[in-house]
């Protein structure tokens, strides 16, 4: 039976053919599983160190590796530790992860070093949730909160508002096994309303900031629409580097949708390359206009692709219609073939427009917008907790949910007793969302989504 309490390895770098891996051992007997592969006078006692080894299997040489040992409780897991430099290669790596399972150790589940931190008391679950990120992270946004979570250097906020919280629950508690004593601060219902209404805003803050850095974190829904040949293609193709939209000079080549995704500095796209919008009697390419309106309707990000000649014709009038409430940017492509004058009117006339040349892979005026418009400012310049995983934000909802309920109790004038029902709910959530109180398959569903030796 699998346990936490058993000894495991995993390769901590990634098997290939670099020039050094990193294979980690975690548990009681890291030590005496490591001292099996080593001769009787270079044995190491459990002490913390760094030690020159050369490995042995049934006296055969092995490897020569590096030895760096952590002795519990001092080290990531909370348990004794011994990581492994040796040599890289995918055979080699392999091998001797093969033979330290045949010495005593088990492999590690995906993200088990991790989770074995978080249940001895390493890390809470913030700080673990951090960590994915982090390896995950797809921008520099999502490196910045990774980060941030993993130090848990913001953390003390969730334990603030527990406290604040619990607070609140006691104040109520005593005015409902004390009924006569009508002495205790802070329990009327005026002041309870004001403390629970300050908790319920933090709440929504950070709910509001947490779902804005996921949406740029894990990728803006973006549609390149525009008429038939005009260059929208060529702009993604652009983008991602990559030839995955066909490009001709035939209208209508797109008739469905390509789809790519790029990181840029502040965001994450993922880019839909729609089929050109016109008037045509093809049933076929008329499918594929009408889902290029519907993304239209769907997209965050609207990248409205023209040329110069053609950007007050009938079907970009129209265009320019379903564009109202949207985020969009007017994209005038083929800008080699314009002079500085056009350029200029251009510029007068609309304020978000940019000019690239797809042809000529000039694209920067676009990526340039892109960046401005999603800088993040707020979010990059507030130290405060964001949370980017979507069972961290589902549980801030379901908080806010909690608060939200327990206000309007409160406000209806109803038996103060019933707030404390959602108000314990709100708090044991909190409890969930740093780890405090779990259950163990929800530990383990968010643990093996982790990277193998994490």
């Amino acid at each position: 039976m699998i346990t936490l309490q058993d000894t495991v390895v995993a390769p901590a770098t990634n098997i290939s053919t670099q020039a050094i891996a990193l294979i980690r051992i975690s548990g009681d007997e890291a030590f005496t599983v490591i001292n099996r592969l080593l001769k009787e006078k270079d044995q190491i006692q459990t002490k913390r160190g760094i030690f020159v080894r050369k490995l042995y299997f049934k006296d055969e040489l092995i490897d020569e590796v590096v030895l760096t040992c952590f002795v519990a409780p001092n080290s990531f897991t909370g348990e004794n530790v011994v990581e492994i430099a040796c040599h890289g290669g995918i055979l080699n790596t392999n091998r001797i992860i093969n033979i330290i399972t045949q010495s005593g150790a088990r492999m590690a589940m995906r993200g088990e070093f991790s989770q074995r931190s978080f249940v001895n008391g390493k890390i809470d679950l913030i700080q673990a949730e951090g960590i994915n990120n982090l390896i995950h992270a797809k921008n520099e946004l999502a490196l910045k909160i990774g980060v941030a979570n993993m130090s848990g250097a913001n953390n003390k906020a969730v334990i603030e508002l527990k406290d604040n919280l619990l607070d609140i629950i006691s104040r109520i508690q005593v005015s409902i096994d004390y009924p006569d004593y009508d002495d205790v601060e802070g329990s009327s219902t005026e002041d309870l309303t004001k403390l629970l209404e300050i908790i319920n805003d933090q709440i929504n803050k950070l709910l509001i900031r947490s779902k804005m850095a996921f949406k740029n974190s894990e990728g803006i829904k973006t549609a390149i629409i525009g008429q038939t040949n005009v260059g929208k293609s060529s702009i993604l193709n652009t983008l991602i580097n990559e030839d995955k939209a066909i490009v001709t000079d035939i209208p209508g080549t797109t008739r469905d949708i390509v789809e790519g995704q790029i990181s840029l500095e502040n965001v994450t796209l993922d880019l839909i390359d729609t089929a050109g919008i016109r008037s045509t009697d093809d049933v076929v390419e008329s499918l594929g206009i009408k889902k290029s309106k519907d993304l239209i309707n769907k997209a965050d990000l609207v990248l409205f692709v023209v040329n110069y000649n053609n950007i007050d014709d009938k079907d970009n009038k129209e265009i320019f219609e379903l564009l109202n409430d949207k985020n969009w940017i007017l994209v005038v492509n083929k800008t080699d073939q314009l002079d500085d004058k056009q350029i200029q009117l251009l510029n007068q006339k609309y304020n978000n427009v940019v000019f690239t040349s797809a042809k000529n892979q000039d694209i920067d005026q676009l990526i340039l917008k892109i960046n401005q418009m999603y800088n993040n400012e707020e979010i990059k310049k507030n130290d405060e907790l964001i949370l980017i995983g979507l069972n961290q934000i589902a549980l801030v909802e379901q908080i806010k949910a909690k608060l939200t309920t327990a206000l309007d109790v409160i406000k209806s004038g109803m038996p103060i007793d019933i707030v404390n029902v959602d108000l314990y709910d709100a708090w044991n959530l909190l409890n969930e969302l740093i780890g405090v109180e779990y259950e163990d398959e929800i530990i383990d569903n968010i643990f093996r989504k982790y990277c193998l030796g994490k």
